[in-house]
């Protein structure tokens, strides 16, 4: 019985060590702002034709991911997965989260909120090309 108090306090290290209760919720992709980011961020997209900007833009705005304590699941145009996340570094206004899956193998993602929490920007550059995503958290609505 002496050591429950032991466990206890482990058991809540643990936990805080691989979750953030910022993250927990629904957020979808934002593409009006994913987009422009882009556009910001590399001005030779004003070049492009329209079929390749339309084909750039359908990209983004078809993914939901819902956050728990240590799992996510996404929802991208009616394909549903969902995987392991842990947290391994947080700050005032970002997380950098590991995942299991198989396209983040060996690699840590960068989440930054933004607007209060309200929305987030994270990491999907390959090769740390700096491209990022915007997502928006979705709320809870009351009839």
């Amino acid at each position: 019985m002496r050591f429950v108090p032991f466990f206890l306090l482990l058991l809540l290290i643990a936990g805080c060590a691989h979750d953030d209760s910022r993250l927990h919720g629904t957020w979808y992709s934002n593409r009006e702002a994913t987009v422009a980011a882009a556009f910001e961020r590399d001005p030779r997209w004003t070049n492009a034709t329209p079929a390749k900007l339309k084909q750039f833009k359908d990209i983004f705005g078809h993914m939901s991911i819902t956050y728990s304590s240590d799992i996510a699941t996404t929802d991208f145009r009616g394909k549903v997965e969902s995987f392991r996340y842990h947290v391994m570094r947080r700050g005032p206004d970002y997380v950098v989260i590991h995942t299991d899956t198989q396209i983040d193998k060996n690699r840590d993602r960068r989440i930054t909120f933004v607007d209060g929490g309200t929305g987030y920007w994270i990491d999907i550059g390959a090769l740390g090309l700096g491209m990022r995503e915007r997502f928006d958290r979705i709320q809870n609505r009351r009839p």
